[in-house]
């Protein structure tokens, strides 16, 4: 069994664990909880009558509008050669499914950008010929925060200006069979997902904003709305990209600089594939086509309009129905759901 200082083991996977009566909620905390989920209530029911009576009527002005006035038009040096999209994690998956879908415009120059530069040139060696200027790069989002801004400072420099990106890196355990849930891993994975993306979206963010031009897309994921207990770490990373996305859009948009939040729910690759040999229990065909989830994503970022896309919608109907959960009943699901084996025996 790993061990993380020699002395104590460390887990690599759950242990099955029965309901005890210690976790019985005390009366003053289950009044708290139906409390808050009459509050949830009442903050929902005003959402709904607000999108109805308010959203509803401008998303059917904004069909009546000019293409043009609902274009985010860039100055003229945004785009002197042309559209040219950073794909950071390109070489596999969904980052890969992307880069496949700019890559018959003649006019645009892609650079794919991944932490392994043989896998990402063999990839892009299997496309062959096409209109589009493929550029390539190597990043390691484990590095430090000053080689990661010195490499997209540098790329913007010699094949930009940029005008989109993708960060779509991120890494999870699944891929190792016997990899341990101890603080070594975390703190990759927190330096990954987090302290990397964050380095990488923030550099360009500064660049796009001084050019008042620029559409950023950042992959969270639905794990970040609600998962297993034993998806920890994971969905901790991802959560925190849900957030940061979704306050960047905002605070983005008076410099014309466009975030897209996309939050997948289960998606057919690497990943997944070997965490149903793991042991997850959804069954096959909940697992949908990275492909189509690309074609999404480049739709929502040209056309504008939409802050977040979970899809498949119908899972994330799901996901972001548990956001009206009290704390004792969110607990009792992630309890649930792990118990279900929803991502495998694995802690992530």
């Amino acid at each position: 069994m790993p061990t993380s200082n020699g002395k104590f083991p460390v887990q690599s996977e759950f242990t099955d664990t029965n309901l005890q009566p210690r976790w019985i909620p005390t009366v003053g905390y289950a009044i708290q909880n139906a409390l808050i989920s009459f509050a949830t209530l009442v903050v929902s029911f005003a959402s709904l009558i607000v999108t109805c009576s308010v959203v509803f009527p401008l998303s059917f002005y904004r069909t009546l509008l000019a293409r043009r006035t609902v274009t985010l038009i860039p100055p003229r040096e945004s785009l002197k050669r042309g559209k040219v999209v950073l794909i950071v994690g390109a070489s596999r998956g969904i980052g890969l499914e992307v880069l496949k879908q700019y890559c018959n415009e003649p006019e645009t120059t892609v650079i794919a950008v991944s932490k392994t530069a043989d896998v990402l040139e063999s990839a892009l060696g299997s496309l062959g010929d096409v209109p589009a200027t493929l550029r390539s790069a190597a990043l390691d989002l484990a590095g430090p925060s000053r080689s990661i801004v010195d490499i997209v400072n540098r790329l913007d420099q010699e094949y930009g200006p940029v005008s989109h990106l993708y960060a779509i890196s991120g890494i999870t355990n699944y891929t190792e069979d016997e990899s341990p849930w101890d603080l070594d891993f975390n703190e990759e994975m927190i330096k990954v997902n987090v302290s990397g993306i964050v380095s990488l979206v923030m550099t360009m963010y500064e660049r796009m904003k001084g050019r008042s031009y620029g559409k950023i897309c950042i992959i969270g994921s639905t794990a970040g709305i609600y998962s297993p207990a034993n998806m920890i770490t994971y969905a901790s990373t991802k959560s925190f990209l849900n957030t940061f996305a979704t306050s960047l859009r905002v605070l983005a948009a008076s410099s014309k600089v466009e975030v897209v939040t996309v939050e997948p729910g289960f998606i057919d690759s690497r990943i997944t594939r070997k965490m149903r040999e793991q042991g997850a229990t959804p069954p096959e065909f909940t697992f949908k086509d990275a492909r189509a989830l690309a074609k999404k994503m480049k739709e929502t970022v040209e056309v504008g309009g939409i802050g977040v896309l979970t899809w498949p919608f119908s899972q994330g109907l799901l996901f972001w129905g548990t956001r009206g959960l009290n704390p004792i009943l969110e607990e009792a699901g992630k309890f649930l759901m792990m118990k279900a084996r929803v991502s495998g025996k694995k802690i992530s």
